[in-house]
């Protein structure tokens, strides 16, 4: 039998990097990954997906310089899937080879981890058996299904529409949340007619409500169209075709239906039997600030311990759950508010803190900035002028209480606003630092002035 200090199962990114840390701090470490290293995240989610946006942004600024009908000829759906699987090959290599390094012993099995006294045991091939004092699941979700309907060659989710046999003429989308939009900016790239379902009354639900009208703003100028307010009775396939029934009797049909509608957390009944685990009302493993669940040394990160269902959130969780392991001593706690959101659609999207409606409902005085990217030289010179850089301030201490971006490359500029929150920056702070021009970034110091009747270039 082979004792390790810590077990984790699950390889996804909250996984992978506990074990690295773990193995950084002196403990011996296995981790169990039934799949591919990397999880979704990595394979079929962040990863794969980013490729495929950046060749659907090739595709679109092309066609500003005349390129559409023989350049683009060249490119197929075949390459561009290709070049995104390429790209998850190479990363999952790589955390393979970090593996080895950190010698970190990796089994490729559905683990499933027992009571062994006070330790956890797991059954491995020809009667093998391994123990360890501490077990940390990073399992993560699974797309959400609707209507009991199962994902084939014409509905789709995530992981399919990644992949696609065919380039659909049409395509209609449920959930306008990051994914669906994400892959609504891919599927009209490529010249798919793209509609977009969304149950509440406007899109990207979660973000700032000037976001959400600048982005269907743009979106619909691209072509994407949006059904807003829906309440969908009815799914049928016909002939190749997926047909839509919704608000009383209206139907819309397409060759291609992509679900986006959340995740499912991936939980074995086994091991919350076992363990005798406390869930909360969706099915999410209750944890502390450091991860622990209800049974001790049996901790949880990630996405099966509720949202935000992001990687760099169960990178986070995965440090603070080793350095508790270590120090046995309470950990800083992780504010849902300063966990930056990110959209890499076309145009991006990026948001840290809170939105305007939020500081409204809690009776916060705060100012507003805003600038445009229109306004931005740099913008102007990459013919990408969309969007805008919003800021909110609270108006007696100068606090950032939030930062919403749409526009060029914002996914990159969010972190100069997630320092800012972590070192309690005030707007004097971005005021009196001088931003290189021209840049993207000059636009982040021109909303700060805006907020503060201080604005240079609008």
């Amino acid at each position: 039998m082979d004792n390790f200090d810590i077990s984790i199962v699950g390889g996804g990114p909250g996984g992978y990097v506990a074990a690295i840390k773990a193995s950084q701090l002196g403990y011996s470490v296995c981790l169990f990954e039934e799949d591919r290293l990397g999880g979704v995240c990595l394979n079929w989610g962040c990863i794969p997906t980013k490729s495929l946006l950046h060749s659907a942004e090739f595709i679109e600024k092309s066609k500003h310089y005349g390129l559409e009908k023989e350049a683009l000829k060249k490119i197929t759906l075949e390459l561009i899937v290709q070049k995104s699987r390429q790209a998850s090959e190479n990363l999952s290599k790589g955390i393979s080879s970090l593996m080895k390094k950190n010698k970190i012993e990796v089994f490729k099995i559905r683990a499933l981890p027992k009571k062994s006294n006070e330790d956890f045991i797991f059954d491995i091939a020809d009667n093998k058996k391994i123990t360890s004092k501490f077990c940390i699941l990073a399992t993560g979700c699974s797309p959400r299904k609707l209507m009991d309907l199962n994902f084939d060659e014409n509905v789709w989710s995530s992981k399919e529409a990644m992949i696609p046999k065919f380039l659909p003429k049409d395509l209609i989308i449920i959930g306008s949340g990051a994914i669906g939009i994400e892959y609504a900016s891919i599927y009209n790239a490529l010249g798919t007619k793209v509609t977009v379902f969304e149950t509440q009354n406007k899109i990207l639900p979660q973000f700032d409500k000037d976001i959400s009208i600048e982005a269907k703003k743009i979106f619909e100028k691209k072509g994407i169209k949006f059904e807003l307010n829906t309440n969908i009775t009815k799914i049928n396939k016909k002939n190749n075709s997926v047909i839509i029934e919704f608000n009383n009797g209206q139907t819309l049909s397409s060759e291609a239906l992509i679900v986006s509608i959340g995740v499912v957390p991936n939980i074995a009944k086994e091991i919350t039997d076992e363990f005798n685990l406390d869930l909360d009302k969706g099915g999410y493993l209750l944890t502390s600030n450091e991860g622990m669940t209800n049974y001790k040394n049996l901790f949880a990160i990630g996405d099966i311990s509720g949202g935000p269902w992001l990687a760099h959130k169960a990178m986070h969780e995965a440090i603070n759950c080793i350095n508790f392991i270590k120090s046995n001593k309470k950990q800083h706690k992780l504010l849902e508010k300063n966990i930056p959101g990110c959209i890499y659609s076309l145009p991006q999207v990026a948001s840290i803190g809170l939105t305007e409606d939020q500081l409204i409902a809690d009776g916060v005085e705060y100012k507003k900035g805003s600038f445009p990217f229109m306004a931005n030289g740099k913008s102007q010179t990459i013919n990408n002028s969309h969007g805008f850089v919003k800021t909110l301030f609270n108006s007696k201490t100068g606090e950032l209480l939030g930062a919403h971006l749409i526009g060029p490359d914002v996914t990159e500029l969010l972190s100069t606003f997630g320092i800012a929150m972590t070192a309690e920056a005030t707007e004097e702070d971005f005021i009196n630092t001088v931003f290189a021009h021209p840049t993207l970034s000059e636009s982040i110091h021109e909303s700060v002035l805006t907020a503060f009747d201080k604005p240079l270039h609008f």
